[in-house]
């Protein structure tokens, strides 16, 4: 038995990721608009709930931390609600972004 040259032996085959089958189709746009409702209603809804509750009496009076005083003294400090507050701004500003960048897929 002779073997092949190498210039005769032929390349293997090698499925690729759309062979076979037709190309996935986007959503409908109400779909996509919906989404994008929904998306945009969470991201600025969960932003102002943490912009808005390390400054409320909730977050001070927390019957959750009553075993850790520690975390109860450190969640306390401005800084830190300075910093939770940010994020929930950071979570507001993404919400308002996402509305504003939209494109429809087609």
């Amino acid at each position: 038995m002779e073997a092949e040259p190498l210039d005769q032996i032929p390349p293997p085959i090698v499925p690729g990721p759309n062979r076979g089958r037709p190309p996935a189709a986007h959503p409908p746009l109400w779909a996509q608009r919906l989404l994008l409702v929904v998306e945009v209603a969470v991201a600025v809804w969960a932003g102002l709930l943490v912009m808005v509750l390390p400054w409320t009496r909730l977050w001070t009076q927390n019957p959750l931390l009553a075993h850790w005083p520690i975390l109860r003294l450190v969640l306390a400090h401005s800084f830190v609600r300075g910093i939770i507050s940010g994020i929930g701004l950071v979570d507001v500003w993404i919400g308002f972004s996402d509305a504003l960048h939209y494109r429809d897929l087609h």
